[in-house]
C-alpha cells in the first residue's frame, strides 16, 4: 500500500477501492459531518445498500444509517475496470 493512502477495501464486485490522506483531509474540511465515519465509508463500499453507476468512471455507494434516518453516499472516481478511489463523501436524505 503506498504510504499516502489512509484506507483500501475491495467491493463485492473485486473493485479496489482507495482513500489518499489528502482526499480525506479536502473531504473531512469540506463534509466536517463526515468526521468519525471512516468505518461506514468502508462498509458502504463492502455492503452498501444502493449503488448507481454512471458508466465507466464513477460509481456512487449508498449505505443506510437508520440511527440518522439518512444515507451515506461515497462517490468513486475508476481508474480502470478493477480499481478507483473516493472522490467524495457525504450524508443525504435521498438516493440520486
Amino acid at each position: 500500500m503506498r504510504l499516502d493512502i489512509l484506507f483500501e477495501v475491495f467491493t463485492r464486485d473485486g473493485k479496489r477501492i482507495y482513500l489518499t490522506k489528502k482526499q480525506w483531509s479536502h473531504l473531512s474540511q469540506r463534509h466536517p459531518e463526515m468526521q468519525g465515519l471512516i468505518e461506514e465509508i468502508q462498509h458502504a463500499l463492502i455492503q452498501p445498500t444502493h449503488i448507481l453507476n454512471f458508466g465507466n468512471e464513477t460509481i456512487k455507494y449508498y449505505l443506510s444509517l437508520k440511527t440518522k434516518r439518512c444515507y451515506l453516499m461515497v462517490a468513486v472516481k475508476l481508474v480502470n475496470n478493477d480499481e478507483g478511489f473516493i472522490m467524495t463523501s457525504y450524508l443525504t436524505k435521498k438516493i440520486y
